[in-house]
């Protein structure tokens, strides 16, 4: 099994050897100590890990490519069954539909003015 040595290089920076067994790595370590006056080393078995792997997809779409368009069913996709109807007494009155300017103005809250165009706008959502 293999190991490996972690040392101080002269410089200063972090170095490492590897080894093929444990005997070589340990008279390593000692010419580091009794040759070079290195104290701070270490070392470490090296053992293979086990790996796998999985197949992984990413789909990426174009910046540049045109959107689809995708063409209405003519026939409905699916059946959806009606809800049985509840009877009269149990049905609650639907609220009346009220304009957005109209709750606008209650709230004092300006409405959006026409653009050049003539239309109003709901601004970025709306494209």
């Amino acid at each position: 099994m293999e190991h490996v040595v972690f040392y101080p290089a002269l410089d200063g920076t972090p170095a490492f050897r590897r080894f093929a067994s444990l005997d070589d790595a340990v008279r390593f370590v000692e010419h580091l100590r009794n040759a070079e006056g290195v104290s701070e080393v270490s070392v470490h078995t090296l053992s293979p890990v086990p790996l796998a792997f999985r197949a992984y997809y990413k789909v990426e779409v174009p910046q540049d490519a045109p959107a689809a368009e995708v063409p209405a069913p003519s026939e409905p996709v699916f059946d959806v069954p009606a809800p049985a109807e509840a009877p009269a007494a149990e049905v609650a009155p639907e609220p009346e539909p009220v304009m957005a300017e109209a709750v606008m103005a209650e709230v004092g809250v300006v409405a959006p003015a026409p653009s050049a165009n003539g239309k109003k706008s709901l601004g970025f959502f709306a494209h």
